[in-house]
């Protein structure tokens, strides 16, 4: 019987899909979530600098549509080391040219943790959507009503796939799913990755960083990038996750025109 390891190419249902989608008159901002740590050299390089990804075997950065996504190994143990405390760099749609784009977290599909809603022949390649700035977009305004039902996770279209869109079908199950289940809101983030590094200079319209971190050099740093930096407080103990709703809250406002009006997605 084959199985999810096996290998083949992706089918382009799901693609071919979203393409004749009506676009969006929206593009939402890319996010890119990080911790403490790791901030330090991103700040150093000036840049977020491609790498290793073990899932696709090359030199890749992960950014997300529009919604803060957390991709981190320590999310489930809580710490009061604070190079853990996430940081979230909000960047201007236009920066990147993806490599690729998927509709979900691919690092959860590739550790199976969607095997409920997918019939168990799929492969993340099945969902590969076309690598082109308008495709977030189309995505969105097919399975969402809007860009805030997209953010809120809530609020599906009224759409029904035809008979034999399988991967729609089960797309459409994954973001409606309300009971419980091995993932969290990175089954509906949509994923951006390309092979290039992305300057922070003149493309980052906020950092979202933890009170304590915040001192006059940070932020003379951070607004001559020409960002603005945006703080959250900590509390103790917290798991990593648990703070990026914090910083989700944060997001929301910003894209809600509610920061200086330098984002306004509805």
């Amino acid at each position: 019987m084959t199985t999810r390891t096996d290998v083949r190419a992706g089918r382009t249902d799901f693609a071919q899909r979203v393409r004749t989608a009506q676009p969006s008159p929206i593009s939402m901002p890319l996010t890119h979530v990080t911790d403490a740590y790791s901030f330090r050299a991103i700040m150093e390089d000036e840049a977020l600098i491609p790498s290793h990804c073990s899932i696709f075997g090359e030199n890749l950065v992960y950014l997300f549509y529009g919604r803060p996504a957390y991709r981190s190994v320590a999310e489930r143990e809580s710490s009061a080391i604070d190079a853990y405390w996430p940081i979230c760099f909000v960047m201007k749609p236009e920066v990147v040219a993806p490599k690729r784009i998927f509709p979900f977290d691919s690092g959860a599909f590739h550790h199976r943790l969607f095997d409920s809603v997918m019939y168990h022949r799929m492969i993340k390649e099945d969902f590969a959507l076309d690598a082109d700035p308008g495709t977030p977009g189309k995505l969105l305004r097919l399975f969402w009503q809007d860009e805030k039902a997209y953010f809120n996770a809530h609020g599906a279209a009224d759409f029904t796939p035809e008979n034999f869109e399988f991967e729609a079908k089960a797309y459409l199950s994954l973001i409606s799913d309300a009971g419980r289940a091995p993932f969290d809101d990175r089954c509906s983030a949509i994923e951006i990755q390309t092979d290039a590094a992305v300057a922070l200079e003149g493309n980052t319209i906020a950092v979202i960083t933890p009170t304590e971190f915040i001192t006059p050099s940070l932020s003379e740093r951070i607004e001559k990038m020409g960002a603005v930096i945006l703080p959250y407080n900590v509390t103790r103990r917290q798991r990593p996750g648990e703070m990026v709703g914090l910083i989700c809250d944060i997001v929301r406002d910003l894209l809600g025109g509610g920061r200086d009006g330098r984002v306004k997605c509805w």
